[in-house]
């Protein structure tokens, strides 16, 4: 897909997201639609000034990452489990990115699934890290898995201590990485045997 129509998808997309913001007229709504299209747009610059060409596939995985990482985040605060699904879902979606920018590379595929597993690693611990600074800074309430309590929007219970949090969403997420590399493995050798 050319970047003209990676472009014109984006901008369709931010066209819609911003007509639902008008009319809703939700600040937190807001919030999250102009972090979403913010996430979008920059996947779209960092593919285009890296000159990655990234298929329409990858752009529905950021699409999805972005939808329920950040479109959908009140659902954090409604199910204990959401938190853990993503953290076991959307490092498989982010390898799929980065053993695709890998992959272009002249190494052997060891190296490739290697730096894929280790990049995924990183992030998450990143993230994590980010999530700790922000929490200090101004108590989001990202670490720790909160439910809103029933009798009020801004009461939330602590059901998972925050460090607690934090190790098993680090844990989930090296699981997803090496489903990844197990699935990717497979996938390789099943393919090199069919060219022979």
């Amino acid at each position: 897909m050319n970047y003209k129509r990676k472009r014109n998808l984006i901008i369709g997309i931010s066209v819609f997201l911003f007509l639902i913001v008008y009319l809703f007229k939700s600040f937190s709504l807001g919030t999250r639609v102009t972090g979403f299209l913010f996430g979008l747009i920059v996947f779209y610059a960092f593919d285009d000034l890296f000159k990655i060409d990234f298929k329409l596939r990858h752009y529905g995985y950021i699409f999805l990452i972005l939808l329920f990482g950040i479109l959908l985040s009140p659902l954090y605060f409604v199910s204990e489990n959401y938190d853990k699904i993503l953290h076991l879902l959307m490092p498989i979606l982010g390898s799929f990115l980065l053993f695709y920018i890998v992959d272009k590379q002249k190494l052997n595929f060891q190296w490739k699934i290697l730096i894929t597993f280790m990049f995924v690693v990183s992030f998450l611990t990143i993230h994590e890290i980010g999530e700790y600074l922000i929490d200090f800074l101004w108590d989001f309430k990202l670490q720790g898995v909160y439910l809103r309590d029933i009798s009020g929007l801004e009461k939330f219970n602590l059901i998972l201590p925050k460090n607690d949090d934090t190790m098993i969403d680090l844990i989930l997420g090296v699981i997803s990485g090496l489903l990844f590399v197990f699935g990717k493995t497979v996938s390789f050798f099943y393919h090199r045997r069919i060219m022979k």
